[in-house]
């Protein structure tokens, strides 16, 4: 068998209001989910990207995805329709939450990219924009702008571009929908009683769901039995150490 590739240590920053993007940190990449960026899995080690050009806001929401604390309860989208658009309704909150095999849940909301927003850059008439005025990078919708409000049409190049899956649309106005922190005291973070959403926290980059969900099912395989042997008439177990990754 190969032998592993060698990762050097790094020092870790110092980030004393959480783990800046310009690490790309998603931890449950680090020893527990062997998440990839761009969906490669069985890897431990996450490409650093290059230096952003925005600042880290001064608010984001952490998300604890590596334990897997997320219930799948959806109270995060009810107290989001609600903030939002002032009734119960999941489906026109402006966090998901995703379910993938074998019952892997987590939420998923607008990553706060600052300047390096694909979907400012993919809006083909200027209707997003990146709202600083409380510093927190979020994403600003002029619906006098966008092809879907005003034309009733069917562009959807800002969640194509999303590198997060972040980006999803009003079932009636059509409009864009993407979190933007509730002006800094975000509903959804309040309702997560199981802390999966936070202030602040684990500070993780844009990443496709569908990658996040393949990197944390692993950790519910479950290894090949072991291999045996006969030994006087009986069966005997032989280790075999590549079966749990430990080559010696």
């Amino acid at each position: 068998m190969a032998d592993k590739p060698k990762v050097e240590d790094k020092k870790k920053d110092e980030a004393p209001q959480g783990i800046s993007r310009r690490d790309l940190l998603v931890k449950s990449g680090i020893g527990v989910a062997g998440l990839v960026v761009g969906g490669a899995v069985g890897y431990g080690v996450i490409p650093k990207p290059e230096e952003p050009s925005t600042a880290l806001p001064e608010l984001w929401i952490g998300r604890n995805i590596a334990n897997q604390s997320c219930m799948g309860c959806r109270l995060c989208q009810v107290a989001c329709s609600q903030v939002k658009e002032q009734k119960i309704q999941p489906s026109i909150a402006r966090v998901t939450v995703p379910q993938y095999y074998p019952g892997v849940e987590f939420p998923v909301l607008c990553y706060q990219c600052g300047d390096d927003a694909k979907c400012i850059e993919a809006c083909p008439v200027q209707a997003l924009s990146l709202d600083t005025s409380k510093k927190l990078n979020t994403i600003k919708i002029d619906t006098t702008k966008c092809l879907r409000t005003t034309k009733n049409g069917d562009c959807t190049l800002c969640a194509d571009k999303c590198p997060g899956g972040a980006v999803t649309f009003h079932p009636t106005t059509k409009a864009p929908l993407i979190c933007d922190l509730c002006d800094g005291d975000p509903a959804c973070v309040k309702a997560c009683y199981q802390g999966t959403l936070t202030l602040k926290g684990v500070k993780m980059a844009a990443v496709l769901p569908a990658d996040i969900a393949v990197a944390l099912a692993d950790q519910y395989k479950v290894p090949p039995p072991p291999k045996t042997s006969m030994s006087d008439g009986k069966a005997v177990a032989m280790r075999d150490d590549d079966l749990f990754g430990d080559t010696v």
